[in-house]
């Protein structure tokens, strides 16, 4: 005879994974277990979202992380009890930082076996701390009809909360008692479960801003990480050429060289002396989006001339990275920059706005005769590679030196979209993170990355889902490259053993191991062959190794440019 708990457990279960359906999950990423069984398995059988079993939790929650940065909808994340919660760690920090919609299932021992060394037990609730919005406790025992509404309200209140601005991660454990499994599968398909959706309006612009604004006549509007947004874009267009405001997009922006946009930012700032400097210094800062790449740029809107700095589609608790925020607006990008390219009587110092794009313009050509000139090195293969991906193409960008160089050298096609982990900026993660937006998008996904985050995510590859459209670049320079060009670690006698952990692998048996296609190249004449053969490769992904024996800093490159 069927036990009678197991049926409620399975019957809440699915009602739960109705509730995700219903907020627009699509995907969820299971990770093996035995307690997790209920719900892993509840998600497998139900119609309409699509499942993935991936093995290693830390892997699979960077896979999530992709899938819902790609499709800008929340994804599930189940895991069994103990240590597999913790292994979702650092995807959630990231997914919190960088405001992703994650909804993390944990299965956990009931609590009164907590502390009583059992098996794969730890303490689970609260496990995350504040790099969860909100987090949840099922009812371990769901006999009364209460248990069972308060689990499906719970549920619900989870997904409207990692949905709502700032979106973010949110977690859900799920304490399951024994027996795991039905001897046979009731119908539950008549059982519908009640769906809480939380509605949200377009935010207009806040009364009298636009007349505020037009005391101001040095404007300048920065964006940092953002969705690709094609509205945002144009309207950003028109308001910079036709209000004369300066406009620095960061590389993450997926706004890198809109029209009238000052793209080669640190590069121009560097160029300016600190006689001259008072005259580019701003007397607004507009920002909108998340964290920006450049240290230079950080440093400059510090400035203490500057008069106010307000943040577009804010929170309560948005940063202030320049440490110079006077206001936060409760109105998205897009709204506001068309409402302010329609304002007739609102325009801004044209004299202002020349002296940038000019230095703009000479920045980006010493820029590219400096780098042509440089034998094979990471930064004159970066500037190749980026400069000739096709339209259309997403790219991935390792964090330390990869996203480092695309950020002072933006040589690329504006209609590429960029990602790159910059909401903990880690190395972890990254091979996960593009191949689990590679799974649910048709374009090719491009990641370049260093050999010590390659190697640290190798795991990224262990899953049975990659597809052909995930190229890898490896930039092999044999260690942490990036510490043997900041000034106080590259003077350490423990460089290359500490900092750099300089390491002697090349990555063709990991390739092999994995399925991949592998192409090498070391040499300058051989990178284009090389690249073409990555962007053909067709059935399999494909893993570029590009391995360098010069180095060349960024600081190199700026000081070889010629003065302008």
């Amino acid at each position: 005879m069927e036990n009678f708990s197991v049926i409620l457990t399975y019957r809440l279960l699915y009602q739960t994974v109705q509730v995700c359906k219903a907020h627009g999950v699509e995907n969820v990423i299971l990770c093996p277990g035995s307690r997790s069984a209920p719900l892993a398995l509840s998600f497998m059988r139900f119609e309409g979202i699509k499942h993935y079993v991936i093995p290693d939790e830390r892997s699979a929650a960077y896979t999530a992380l992709g899938m819902a940065r790609q499709s800008k909808k929340p994804v599930a994340l189940v895991c069994t009890s103990g240590t597999a919660a913790l292994n979702f760690a650092p995807a959630v920090a990231e997914a919190f930082f960088s405001e992703i919609p994650l909804v993390v299932f944990t299965a956990d021992r009931p609590a009164e076996w907590l502390g009583q060394a059992d098996n794969q037990a730890i303490y689970q609730e609260h496990i995350y701390g504040k790099h969860v919005k909100a987090d949840y406790v099922f009812p371990t025992d769901i006999q009364h009809p209460d248990s069972e509404w308060y689990a499906i309200r719970i549920t619900n209140e989870a997904l409207n909360t990692a949905m709502r601005h700032p979106r973010g991660p949110v977690h859900v454990n799920v304490p399951l008692r024994e027996p795991f499994y039905l001897d046979n599968e009731p119908d539950f398909t008549e059982i519908e479960a009640k769906i809480i959706k939380f509605e949200q309006g377009e935010k207009l612009v806040p009364d009298g801003i636009f007349e505020s604004l037009s005391q101001y006549k040095k404007v300048l509007v920065v964006a940092g990480t953002h969705r690709p947004n094609a509205k945002l874009k144009q309207a950003l267009s028109e308001a910079c050429k036709g209000k004369d405001i300066v406009f620095f997009p960061d590389i993450t922006s997926n706004l890198i060289h809109t029209p009238g946009s000052i793209s080669f930012a640190e590069l121009v700032i560097d160029s300016i002396s600190k006689e001259e400097i008072e005259e580019f210094v701003p007397e607004l800062v507009i920002s909108f989006g998340g964290p920006i790449v450049s240290k230079t740029l950080k440093n400059f809107l510090k400035h203490k001339n500057i008069k106010a700095h307000w943040h577009l589609n804010g929170h309560p608790a948005s940063a202030d990275t320049f440490q110079q925020l006077t206001n936060i607006l409760d109105v998205n990008a897009s709204t506001f920059f068309k409402g302010l390219a329609a304002e007739r009587n609102t325009c801004f110092n044209k004299d202002y706005f020349d002296s940038w794009a000019s230095l703009d313009t000479k920045a980006a050509q010493s820029a590219k005769t400096a780098i042509e000139s440089l034998p094979f090195s990471e930064i004159h293969a970066a500037y190749e590679i980026i400069n000739s991906l096709p339209s259309h193409t997403v790219l991935h960008l390792g964090n330390s030196l990869p996203v480092r160089y695309a950020s002072v050298f933006p040589f690329m096609n504006p209609d590429i979209e960029v990602y790159s982990n910059r909401g903990t900026s880690g190395i972890d993660g990254t091979v996960s993170a593009a191949a689990g937006q590679s799974m649910v998008d048709d374009r090719n996904h491009i990641l370049i990355v260093g050999d010590l985050g390659f190697m640290y995510d190798s795991n990224g590859l262990w899953n049975n889902y990659l597809r052909d459209n995930l190229k890898i670049i490896v930039l092999n320079n044999h260690g942490g490259g990036i510490f043997r060009t900041l000034p106080g670690a590259r003077f350490q006698k423990e460089l290359e053993e500490y900092f750099a952990v300089k390491q002697p692998l090349n990555f063709e048996h990991i390739a092999l191991q994995h399925n991949c296609e592998y192409i090498f190249c070391n040499n300058l004449d051989g990178l284009k062959p090389a690249l073409d053969q990555l962007l053909e490769t067709k059935g399999k992904p494909a893993i570029l190794e590009l391995e360098f024996d010069k180095l060349i800093s960024i600081e190199d490159v700026k000081k070889m440019m010629v003065r302008f």
